[in-house]
């Protein structure tokens, strides 16, 4: 059995996410997030916010788009997105189900002052002989 990769990428416009947080309230930031991640960016400043709401939405898409190539549909709140002592971002999937569908699951963010992009790369690894 060969190695499988599977990826998924979304691009989020900052200023869209900033029209839905001003149409909805927090509607769309608490359908989106959860709590843990709204903490992360909520003292960093409105338009650092605005970015990290737009990069939790884009990561999370890019994470269902790998599942979706498997025929699965996490949940927004399913998916949630940490970060190390660096700021490095992780996947963390609440389901249990959903964290035996890849062997690993990395995340790349990056941002414009206008956009914010998301790879998420869903590696399962060769099943070795057991002898």
């Amino acid at each position: 059995m060969s190695l499988l990769v599977l990826i998924g990428i979304d691009v989020v416009e900052i200023k869209r996410v900033e029209v839905a947080i001003r149409r909805s309230g927090t509607h769309f930031v608490n359908r989106i997030c959860t709590e843990n991640e709204v903490a992360y960016y909520q003292h960093k400043g409105d338009r650092r916010f605005l970015e990290g709401v737009a990069a939790l939405f884009a990561a999370k898409e890019a994470v269902k788009k790998l599942f979706l190539q498997k025929e699965i549909n996490p949940g927004w709140k399913s998916i949630t997105i940490i970060h190390n002592s660096s700021g490095k971002p992780a996947v963390f999937l609440s389901d249990v189900s959903f964290s035996t569908v890849f062997d690993s699951i990395s995340l790349s963010l990056s941002h414009t002052r206008e956009y914010v992009i998301a790879a998420a790369v869903g590696v399962n690894e060769p099943q070795r002989a057991v002898l």
